[in-house]
Formats: C-alpha cells, sequence, structure tokens
C-alpha cells in the first residue's frame, strides 16, 4: 500500500497548486527530479531540511510559512521573528527610521504583513492625521472617514489597494488574520463606486490626487520591502513612500513642513 501524505508533503502539494506548478514544473525550479518531488509530497521520503527550504524558496513561499513548513517536516523553524521593539532589532529601526526622515517633508509609513501602521513620519502624521489614531490601514483608509472625502480618486486607490490585500490573501496560503481582513475589506467596499479603470494589484505605484483646500495635490505611492530579510518581522514590513507628481505638489509639502 502507498503510504499515506505526510503533513508536510499535504502542505507541499497545497503550495504547488496555489502557485499554479505541476511536480514536473517545480522539480525544474527546485534543480530535483520529479520523482523526489513526487516522492516528498506522497509521504514515500522524508525530505532533509534543506530539501524543505529549497523547495519552499522554489514556490516563493513567505518566511513565516517556510517555518510551518519545516514543523510539518519535523524540524525547528529556520527563521526567527522578532518583535521590532526588541533589543536586538535596534540596529533594523535605526534604519526604518532614518528611511522616515530622509523622505521628509513627504509622507512615508511602516505597514506589516496584515496592513496594521507600524510607524510613520511627520509628514505622514500631518497629512493624514487619522492614520495615528487607527492601527490599521485598510480600516483606515477603506473605512468612511475622511479619506472619502480628501482622495479625489478615491475609489481607484481604495480599489488597487483592495486588489493588493486580495493577492497577498490568496498568496500567502491560508493564514486566517489576513482572510478575516480581506472579509472586512470587502465589507468596507461594499458601497464603493466602480473604479474609472482596470485595477493592477501588480503596479508598481498607485497615483493619488488629494484634496487640500481648493487645491488638488498630485502624488505617487510606491513600496520599499526588505527583500534579503532573513527574519520574519522584517520579511513582512514595507515602508510606503508618497511622491510628489509634480512641482506644486512638491511645494506643497514644502510649504507643509515650514509652517
Amino acid at each position: 500500500m502507498d503510504p499515506s501524505p505526510s503533513p508536510f508533503g499535504q502542505q507541499l502539494k497545497h503550495w504547488r497548486r496555489l502557485r499554479g506548478m505541476s511536480q514536473l514544473d517545480l522539480a525544474h525550479r527546485a534543480e530535483v527530479s520529479p520523482r523526489h518531488v513526487s516522492f516528498v509530497e506522497t509521504g514515500r521520503s522524508r525530505p532533509s531540511s534543506d530539501m524543505v527550504l529549497r523547495l519552499a524558496d522554489s514556490l516563493d513561499v513567505p518566511l513565516r510559512e517556510q517555518n510551518d513548513l519545516l514543523r510539518a517536516a519535523g524540524f525547528g523553524p529556520a527563521f526567527a521573528e522578532r518583535e521590532l521593539e526588541a533589543s536586538d532589532m535596534a540596529g533594523v529601526r535605526r534604519i526604518v527610521r532614518r528611511m522616515l526622515l530622509q523622505h521628509e517633508p513627504f509622507p512615508a509609513f511602516v505597514i506589516d504583513r496584515y496592513w496594521d501602521i507600524v510607524d510613520a513620519n511627520a509628514a505622514a502624521r500631518r497629512m493624514f492625521p487619522e492614520a495615528g489614531t487607527s492601527p490599521n490601514a485598510i480600516e483606515t483608509f477603506l473605512g468612511p472617514g475622511m479619506y472619502r472625502q480628501i482622495v479625489e480618486n478615491w475609489a481607484d486607490v481604495a480599489w488597487a489597494t483592495f486588489a493588493r490585500l486580495r493577492r497577498e490573501a490568496t498568496t500567502s496560503g491560508s493564514d486566517p488574520r489576513l482572510a478575516a481582513l480581506l472579509a472586512r475589506a470587502e465589507t468596507l467596499m461594499a458601497d464603493a463606486p466602480a473604479p474609472a479603470k482596470h485595477v493592477h494589484a501588480d503596479a508598481p505605484a498607485i497615483a493619488t490626487r488629494l484634496r487640500a483646500g481648493d487645491a488638488v495635490i498630485s502624488t505617487i505611492s510606491t513600496i520599499a520591502s526588505f527583500s534579503t530579510a532573513r527574519d520574519v518581522t522584517l520579511d513582512e514590513l514595507r515602508i510606503e513612500l508618497v511622491f510628489p507628481a509634480d512641482e506644486a505638489a512638491e511645494a506643497f509639502f514644502a510649504a507643509a513642513a515650514s509652517g
């Protein structure tokens, strides 16, 4: 009788299907034989910890879920998960704060995997005061608060944000907290008008037009991340950087900082 799939084999199969890959595809990317992929997936062979990480990396599995795969295969986690405020993360905090300060006078936010606002620079707090009172960016931006009034193209930006969240929730395995956040976002977007154009979840930047009195400030937002991180917390952090899209916006942010 064939052995039953192991917990690791079941998770590996889940990730392979989530990524739309066959066993042959995965074997080619991981530079192993299709037979070996089949054996570890069905439980006929027990993978080494190095093989678990090789297969996980080939499937672009996030570090948090790579630790889960290692545990399912009977090994300990390979990647630490430390609180950002931990003493041994002081160097990371300095880097993050420097990035926020150097981006002045333009807004910048630090957001974690679950879209909680971890930190923000002074420009962000001036421009988006509600960001300091609500810790979650999805709740803050998609909810019925001030952003629907001050963001002229709110529907376009909101649907782009929702598309990003949906992609993250569907490609990160089966994270119940992300799934709950997506469900909450679906509720918040129930009455949202349709976007003016097709929304791309993978767009490298988002154009946002902000109302400031009688003026409209054009901005472009992009994301910086620690792509070579070997720590779960650091791997899941991203820094959202807001840039002026023209000279008028640049002058506006400069005046706001000096005033």
